[in-house]
C-alpha cells in the first residue's frame, strides 16, 4: 500500500473524531427518578413474556433512570429478535408506566443461504432457520450450501438457561473445500461446545470443547503421514462488553482473550495459543463511528512438528488485510488491526414484505489495515502489509452485513475488489480455528 495514501485515511479518521458530540439527544428528563408503578410489553406474538421481563433492568416500585433505559434497550437488542425496539413513559393514576413495544422478526423460516470468501467464491444452499425457537429467544439454524465449497452446518444457542445468563452453543461443519491458502483440497468435519455466562453486567466468561477432524488430498499438510489429522481443544475465555448495540454499535468496548491448548487426549498437534482481541467503538457525531480493531494471535511448537500445516494462518482478503489476494503472507502467529470510519447514511429502519420484518441500513466506510504473520520474530518485519480503501455495507441487523470494499494495496492489481458478508472483527476471528 502507497504510505501516503494510508496516511490519507488515517488523517480523515482522526478529522472525524474532532467532529465528535456534535448533535444530541432529545431531552426526556423530566420522567427520570419518577417510581415506576407499571411495565407493558406490546407486541409479542411469539415470545413468551418472560424472556423480556428477566433482561429489563426498569423495575416496578424503582425509579426509573437513562441508565436502566439504556440498558434495557441493548439488552433487547442482543436478543436479536426484534426488528424495532422502542421505551416510552406514561403517567397514569399519579404513576409511571414503562412501555416497551417490540416488532417480532420471523421465528421459523426457509432461508436461502450465502456465503462469499476470498478463497472460494460464493456458495449458495439453503436450510431452515429460527432466532425464537419456541418463543425463547434460542437460535437454530440447519443449512446446506453448494457452490465454491460444500459446507453443511448446525448451529443451536441459547442465551440463558440460568444464573446470569448462562447459556451454551452448539455447532457442527463438515466442509469440502479447495485450501487455497495452504494448496489441498479438504475435507474437514468441526464440532464445537461452549458454556458461557455473565460476571455482572459486561463482564463474559466461558469455557470451549471442540475438535477439528482434517483429511488432505496431498502429503506433507497434516501431522498424520495418513494425512488426516484428529485434534481435540479445550479454551477458557474472559471478555468485556460494553458495546450499546448487539447490531451495528456505536459506542463501546468488546475484548476477548481466549487460551488455547491443543492435542488433549493425545491427539494430533501439540501447542499452546493465545488470541487477544479488542475492539473499540468510538461515537463520533450522531450516525458516525470510528472502529478500532487488533488481533495478536500467539502460538508456541513448531509448523511440521507441533504445529500442522493448515493450522497456520494466511493473511490478505475482505476479512484481514483488505487490498491483498488471500494467502499473501502465512504464519502461525498473527497480528492484525484496522481502523474504520463508519457513516450510517440511511440509519437501520424497518420494512415488511410478506408479513416478515427486518431493518435495514447503509454504511459508507473509509478504512485501513495493516498487520503481519509470521512464524520466526525475524519475520515480522518481512511480512508486515498495510492495507486501505472505502466500501459501501447493507447492514441487515437481525441477519446479516454484506460488505463491499475497494482495497488498495502493493498487490497486483493495485485495486483489489472485496465481496463478504459478516463483520470483519468477527470474521476475521473466526479463522482462529
Amino acid at each position: 500500500m502507497r504510505k501516503s495514501t494510508v496516511s490519507l485515511i488515517v488523517a480523515a479518521c482522526l478529522l472525524a473524531v474532532a467532529v465528535s458530540d456534535v448533535f444530541s439527544q432529545a431531552d426526556d428528563s423530566h420522567v427520570y427518578g419518577q417510581v415506576v408503578t407499571d411495565i407493558r410489553v406490546i407486541g409479542l406474538k411469539t415470545t413468551k413474556p418472560y424472556i423480556v421481563e428477566r433482561e429489563l433492568a426498569t423495575k416496578v416500585g424503582e425509579p426509573f433512570t437513562k441508565e436502566n433505559e439504556r440498558k434495557d434497550y441493548g439488552r433487547l437488542d442482543r436478543l436479536h429478535i426484534f426488528s424495532e425496539i422502542a421505551i416510552y413513559t406514561a403517567l397514569e393514576d399519579g404513576g409511571l408506566v414503562v412501555f416497551i413495544e417490540v416488532k417480532e422478526t420471523f421465528a421459523y423460516m426457509p432461508v436461502i443461504s450465502l456465503s462469499i470468501s476470498d478463497e472460494n467464491g460464493l456458495s449458495i444452499g439453503g436450510g431452515l432457520k429460527s432466532v425464537n425457537l419456541l418463543g425463547q429467544a434460542i437460535y437454530f439454524s440447519g443449512v446446506a450450501r453448494f457452490g465454491g465449497e460444500l459446507t453443511v452446518e448446525l448451529d443451536l444457542r441459547d442465551p440463558w438457561v440460568a444464573g446470569n445468563h448462562i447459556g451454551y452453543v452448539v455447532e457442527y461443519y463438515h466442509r469440502s473445500r479447495e485450501n487455497a491458502i495452504h494448496q489441498f483440497d479438504e475435507t474437514a468435519n468441526e464440532a464445537y461446545l461452549l458454556v458461557r455466562s455473565y460476571v455482572r453486567e459486561n463482564g463474559r466468561v466461558a469455557a470451549r470443547m471442540f475438535y477439528h477432524g482434517i483429511q488432505s488430498d496431498r502429503d506433507g499438510k497434516t501431522l498424520s503421514p495418513e494425512n488426516i489429522d484428529h485434534v481435540i481443544y479445550g479454551s477458557l475465555v474472559v471478555g468485556y462488553d460494553s458495546r450499546d448495540l448487539w447490531s451495528n454499535p456505536q459506542a463501546g468496548w468488546w475484548n476477548n482473550i481466549e487460551i488455547i491448548k491443543s492435542g488433549l487426549f493425545g491427539t494430533d498437534s501439540d501447542f499452546w495459543q493465545g488470541n487477544f482481541d479488542l475492539r473499540r467503538f468510538q461515537p463520533l457525531a450522531r450516525g458516525h463511528t470510528l472502529g478500532l480493531f487488533s488481533l495478536y494471535t500467539y502460538t508456541t511448537g513448531t509448523v511440521g512438528v507441533d504445529v500442522a500445516n493448515w493450522q497456520t494462518f494466511g493473511i490478505g482478503g475482505s476479512n484481514l488485510i483488505r487490498g491483498y489476494n488471500v494467502g499473501t503472507k502465512v504464519g502461525k502467529n498473527q497480528f492484525l488491526n484496522t481502523v474504520e470510519y463508519r457513516w450510517n447514511f440511511m440509519q437501520p429502519r424497518p420494512f415488511t414484505y410478506f408479513g416478515v420484518t427486518a431493518s435495514l441500513g447503509l454504511q459508507l466506510a473509509l478504512f485501513t489495515d495493516f498487520g503481519s504473520e509470521w512464524n520466526t520474530n525475524d519475520e515480522f518485519d518481512d511480512n508486515f502489509i498495510w492495507g486501505g480503501g472505502t466500501g459501501l455495507r447493507l447492514i441487515i441487523p437481525y441477519v446479516g452485513l454484506v460488505r463491499l470494499d475497494f482495497g488498495f494495496g502493493d498487490s497486483d492489481p493495485w485495486v483489489v475488489f472485496h465481496l463478504a458478508t459478516g463483520e470483519k472483527s468477527e470474521r476475521q476471528r473466526e479463522r482462529v480455528r
